[in-house]
């Protein structure tokens, strides 16, 4: 089953490391996930796109998000990154934990025409869980 979150209004990342611990686990429980650290905007070009697809396997419920946008930021891929989008609705949602696996950024560089488009990148986001946590920030 997919469905797609409502429209997305910013998209934030922060490095896995200063997530607080078993915030899968939390969410499982539905006990409240709060993210108390500086949260790194990301400035999006054009509308972003986030889906969450439920799997069963094995008797247990597997979420998976897959987030995509484009922005002319370049962003530390080379860190572990966890990301946060704030939808118009005023939810916010984490994809990715302090614990493995960490989400996995694939990231697709185009140069602009000559006219006087920019350099952009795709950032494409993918990250499987058990489920994917509502959060407070």
């Amino acid at each position: 089953m997919k469905h797609a979150l409502p429209g997305i209004n910013h998209i934030y990342y922060v490095n896995c490391l200063h997530l607080p611990a078993d915030i899968t686990l939390r969410a499982l429980a539905n006990i409240p996930v709060g993210v108390y650290t500086t949260l790194n905007h990301i400035g999006k070009i054009g509308d972003a796109s986030c889906e969450m697809e439920t799997q069963f396997d094995n008797n247990s419920q597997v979420e998976k998000a897959s987030l995509t946008f484009y922005s002319l930021d370049e962003l530390p891929t080379d860190e572990h990154l966890a990301f946060v989008i704030t939808t118009v609705q005023g939810e916010a949602y984490i994809i990715g934990t302090k614990e493995l696996p960490y989400p996995i950024i694939k990231v697709t560089r185009s140069t602009g025409i000559p006219d006087g488009e920019p350099f952009v990148r795709k950032y494409e986001i993918s990250f499987t869980a058990k489920k994917i946590p509502q959060i407070q920030v």
